[in-house]
């Protein structure tokens, strides 16, 4: 299965083990133990914990490659935390 595979590769380049993620996640271990022998039904909320503390996206961590329609999340947020001002000085309609 593609998620056992991917989360173990995950874990490894975090150097993390599963045990570590169960406790930063809040997923529990035999729920993780679960998904890396593919034996367990996946929860999406229990999903997205995990990838945010592997800092991957949801389509990365079930499939092994980023999805190109898939929003870039934290990476986004970091840059453009704090206030937004967008000023406009002048607008023109062309005529033709």
């Amino acid at each position: 299965m593609e998620l056992s595979k991917n989360i173990l590769q995950l874990c490894k380049k975090k150097n993390i083990t599963i045990a570590a993620l169960a406790k930063l996640s809040g997923v529990k271990q035999p729920t993780l133990h679960g998904w890396t022998t593919g034996r367990s039904v996946h929860n999406l909320d229990d999903l997205k914990k995990v990838c945010d503390v592997l800092e991957v996206g949801l389509h990365t961590l079930l499939f092994g490659k980023s999805d190109p329609h898939e929003s870039p999340g934290k990476i986004v947020n970091e840059i453009f935390k704090g206030d937004i001002t967008v000023t406009i000085h002048r607008i023109e309609k062309s005529e033709t």
